[in-house]
């Protein structure tokens, strides 16, 4: 969602200066701040998600983040878990905190006179890692997130690939084992991601084979490798960027992953597979790409950003 608040001339003049606000919405918290045009955090500010009261707590974290950006504040980014109507700005179900139909542009356009852009979270991380991550240096790549669930950014010659319904990414409802013994909540047997979360909880679940290097430290590693290797088969993209806690809190996931991608995928397609690596913006690439969502309403803060790229 974009409302209209300040004239271009004005956004114009004070583009140059102005920060990028963000506000992450995740399952357990909500965190706010103040992003720099090249993609430094300056300020944050967060609170614990109180799913009956999520709208309320949005609304007081932005009026957080835009007293400490003053006059500079020209829009909001917010990147939310769940499917969003971007045209709307609306929340429009989130299986994680269970609720539907949260109008977060509107609430929040009416509480601060900003322009509001709203997208779902993966969505948003992969936005900004087109302006300040792996988009500096590739055209094309994926942003694989593994945190609550399994979800990954697909970028096509620089632009995300939002779907026509903007639902596109949802690859952890890849389904990986057809016998009917792990029934995801979408309806399907044996999503990776229902898999995955399976086996946190120390669930049995039938492990991923993947027979080429040791066995995993932990058996959720040989899925989240399961998910990336069918994307390297399918997609044959040049960069993949690990986000979310189930990487940057476990260095030894993501080593195992690493190799075990390579291990495995199809060699043609990893011919041109130049680099498995970490999000450029953890730990925050769900708050950088949050604030990033307002560059694509603002053509004169991307020229800036452009102006920062090595």
């Amino acid at each position: 969602m974009a409302i209209q608040m300040p004239s271009d001339s004005e956004e114009n003049a004070s583009a140059a200066e102005a920060p990028l606000l963000g506000i992450d919405v995740g399952g357990t918290k909500i965190l706010g701040g103040l992003v720099s045009l090249d993609g430094r955090v300056l300020f944050e500010h967060r609170v614990t998600t109180r799913r009956l009261h999520l709208l309320e707590d949005i609304i007081s974290v932005a009026k957080v983040i835009v007293a400490q950006a003053g006059s500079a504040a020209l829009s909001i980014g917010v990147g939310t878990t769940g499917f969003v109507d971007r045209s709307s700005g609306t929340l429009v179900q989130s299986m994680n905190m269970g609720i539907e139909r949260v109008p977060i542009g509107v609430a929040l356009a009416e509480a601060t006179g900003l322009r509001i852009c709203v997208d779902n979270d993966v969505h948003a991380a992969t936005v900004g890692e087109i302006y300040f991550g792996a988009g500096r240096r590739y055209k094309d790549f994926l942003l694989y997130n593994a945190g609550t669930g399994i979800a990954t950014g697909l970028v096509f010659n620089g632009t995300l690939h939002r779907g026509a319904s903007n639902y596109a990414g949802e690859s952890g409802h890849m389904s990986s084992d057809q016998s009917g013994s792990s029934l995801c909540y979408c309806g399907m047997s044996g999503c990776t991601e229902k898999l995955l979360l399976e086996a946190r909880a120390g669930n049995e679940t039938i492990p991923a084979y993947l027979p080429r290097i040791e066995p995993p430290a932990q058996k959720q590693y040989g899925y989240l490798a399961l998910g990336i290797i069918q994307l390297v088969n399918l997609l044959n993209p040049p960069a993949i960027v690990l986000a979310g806690g189930m990487f940057t809190g476990d260095p030894a996931a993501t080593d195992w992953v690493r190799r075990a991608v390579r291990a495995h995928s199809l060699p043609n397609a990893l011919i041109g597979l130049k680099e498995i690596e970490l999000s450029r913006t953890a730990p925050h690439t769900g708050l950088v790409g949050a604030a990033a969502l307002s560059l694509e309403a603002h053509p004169s803060m991307r020229k800036e950003v452009r102006s920062c790229r090595p």
